[in-house]
């Protein structure tokens, strides 16, 4: 089974310089060759210039589950609010920009990166996605997506934020939000999904792969394992 983790970019970066990218820098290709060129000494591939603890998380429970089982047995790709659809492997310098808060605004900066056909195209190709993402990163997907019905695309969201995912047999709302935060140790809003992504490589490892084909049958096995039922 072909496994894919979306999920999103943190405003803590490996680099942070006072002269990081800024949107502007991503208005013209040449403007951001030039600046890029700048910040040359920060770069850094995706996967390892975010800082984030939600990033964190993710991290530590996808290394070990590549260790025991081969790198290319989950794939990474991050949602950026600077470059949009971004590989782990994708070699980027630091940038301060974030999604707007007004879904107007959003979804006209998302339109400009093309995360909807991006984010379509890509995952067309797995059997299994699991979202990783805030509300208005969410709403930058522009869902619903059209793909094959044996793409299961599973959204870790808080349920104030249920609207937001359509409602079809392949697309799944796991509801990940304060009631969890409150309920497992260690958690916080900004770790969350990232923890809950953890706990359940930390079962793979333990039990094997199909611990993902179970999820995928039943999606909401991602809470029971965060509760520690498995």
């Amino acid at each position: 089974m072909k496994i894919l983790v979306i999920s999103s970019c943190s405003g803590n970066k490996k680099h942070k310089p006072a002269n990081q990218l800024q949107q502007e820098d991503f208005t013209s290709p040449e403007r951001l060759r030039q600046r890029t060129e700048e910040l040359s000494s920060c770069k850094e591939p995706a996967a390892e210039m975010y800082t984030g603890q939600q990033h964190r998380y993710l991290m530590e429970g996808l290394e070990p589950v590549r260790k025991i089982y081969g790198q290319a047995v989950i794939d990474l790709h991050i949602i950026s609010a600077g470059y949009g659809l971004l590989s782990e492997c994708d070699v980027i310098v630091p940038y301060e920009v974030t999604f707007e808060t007004k879904k107007k605004e959003i979804l006209a900066q998302s339109n400009s990166l093309q995360i909807h056909q991006r984010v379509e195209t890509l995952i067309a190709d797995y059997e299994l996605i699991i979202f990783l993402l805030g509300k208005e990163y969410v709403q930058a997907l522009r869902l619903p997506f059209q793909v094959r019905d044996t793409v299961t695309q599973i959204f870790l969201l808080g349920k104030s934020y249920r609207n937001l995912i359509p409602d079809s047999h392949n697309v799944h709302f796991v509801p990940a939000g304060s009631d969890l935060v409150n309920e497992i140790e260690g958690a916080t809003n900004y770790n969350l999904k990232g923890l809950l992504f953890k706990k359940l490589c930390v079962v793979a490892c333990r039990e094997g792969l199909q611990v993902f084909e179970e999820v995928r049958q039943k999606p909401n096995m991602i809470r029971d394992i965060a509760f520690g039922n498995r």
